[in-house]
């Protein structure tokens, strides 16, 4: 007798349900009742219960209709015959159960569990791996589970099963739980861009269930932390960011031997494990990354020191001599910007420095309207001679604002004329 028969005989035992065994080890060890059907390949059904019907209204009725050969029939029952001489096994009132024959087909075949592909009627996804499928009409084409047990390999699709049990998860469970694993996974999922983790039930190839968890920091932060580096444009880097980084960049590069990092998007993403990991704790997408205090953590990124000629060397206002304070933009272009209302620079004649005099800002002298009228890195060369000009321009479009005539000794204001600055 073959293992798996074997096998199947000695669960009958165990299950005391030996009468069935020997019929299904029986009908499984000779040719199948069906093969006419089979070797039509489009019209047949490969459930194995209809089988176990047919032999027992055989034995009691000596009736049988369709397609089902009777020398088959014969050749069944004289090995069954056989089977319970040797193991002097008596009739088995319980093998009308259901359950018990797919308990004991799946101990014999626990690698021919197969589970139905989602939303593919007939098809279905072996534990050893691999695909099968049954005819499209069969009773078994719909069952979430089956056992199959004559199949043949299907050359590049999938293989075709001939015979096979439904199963239900009860009995696959209570058959198989020793063979079921947890698999816990966490996974960045580029297209929701969010961490999925999922706690999986898995006999082989087939996943029983599926159930979300929350990860922990430790398991979602790397992934966060990759999926930044692999797409650069997960970095929160928004306007303040861009800004803190522009006042670093301009001490990269007036102090190039004091080790300021590079705070660039793309060097940002590359590195964010190392400074961006600590803040991103109970995060898990992309929406969340976005609400990320990322200035804080770009701070947190250089020292005291540093932190403090930062604040002394690219200051973020400015005080012009009108006494407003004005802020600096040094996330613009590659240099610093200062945009200031043109009558509050009357009477200056150098234009506003950082970096401890080394870089002038480039000066956006703004109309009333507060639109660029010019852009400039030398205001004394302005008020020589692009003023003028300005000055033609706008002071018939706004006459309450000031327009002199000589503006190295007009007063600075951010007024109009009938207000004193």
């Amino acid at each position: 007798l073959h293992p798996r028969l074997a096998k199947l005989i000695l669960r009958s035992q165990e299950l005391q349900a030996v009468d069935i065994g020997i019929d299904v080890a029986a009908m499984l060890s000779e040719r199948d009742i069906f093969r006419y059907a089979i070797d039509r390949r489009d019209d047949y059904e490969p459930d194995i219960t209809e089988r176990i019907r047919i032999l027992k209204d055989w034995r009691q009725n000596n009736d049988i209709t369709g397609d089902v050969d009777i020398c088959a029939l014969r050749s069944i029952e004289r090995t069954a015959k056989e089977l319970r001489r040797l193991i002097y096994a008596e009739h088995d009132t319980a093998a009308e159960n259901a359950d018990l024959l797919m308990r004991l087909l799946l101990s014999a075949y626990p690698d021919r569990l197969a589970k139905k592909r989602p939303d593919e009627t007939g098809r279905f996804l072996l534990a050893q791996g691999g695909g099968v499928r049954v005819p499209f009409f069969s009773s078994l084409s719909l069952c979430d589970y089956i056992v199959a047990l004559i199949l043949d390999a299907g050359g590049k699709g999938d293989g075709i099963v001939h015979v096979a049990s439904p199963l239900t998860e009860e009995i696959i469970r209570a058959e198989c739980r020793e063979q079921i694993k947890y698999v816990r996974t966490v996974t960045w999922d580029k297209r929701r861009q969010r961490i999925i983790a999922t706690i999986e039930e898995c006999i082989g190839d087939l996943i029983l269930s599926s159930r979300p968890f929350q990860p922990s920091d430790e398991e979602s932060i790397p992934l966060l932390c990759d999926a930044i580096a692999s797409d650069p444009s997960l970095l929160p880097y928004g306007k303040d960011a861009k800004q803190f980084a522009g006042r670093v960049a301009l001490m990269r590069k007036y102090y190039p031997d004091e080790g300021w990092p590079d705070y660039s998007q793309r060097a940002l993403a590359a590195e964010a494990s190392y400074w961006l990991a600590s803040f991103l704790s109970g995060i898990d997408d992309a929406a969340q990354l976005r609400e990320v205090d990322i200035v804080s953590a770009l701070q947190a990124g250089l020292s005291w020191q540093q932190q403090r000629l930062l604040q002394k060397r690219a200051p973020t206002h400015i005080i012009v001599a009108s006494g407003s304070r004005i802020f600096i933009d040094y996330a613009r272009g590659d240099f610093p910007v200062l945009a200031v209302k043109l009558q509050e620079m009357f009477g200056c004649a150098e234009t506003p420095t950082i970096a401890d005099g080394q870089v002038n800002v480039l000066l956006y002298l703004l109309s009333p309207a507060q639109r660029p009228v010019q852009i400039t890195h030398d205001l004394k060369a302005f008020w020589n001679s692009g003023y003028f000009e300005v000055r033609k321009a706008l002071r018939g479009r706004y006459p309450k604002h000031p327009w002199p005539d000589d503006p190295w000794n007009a007063i600075h204001t951010r007024r109009t004329k009938r207000s004193k600055s």
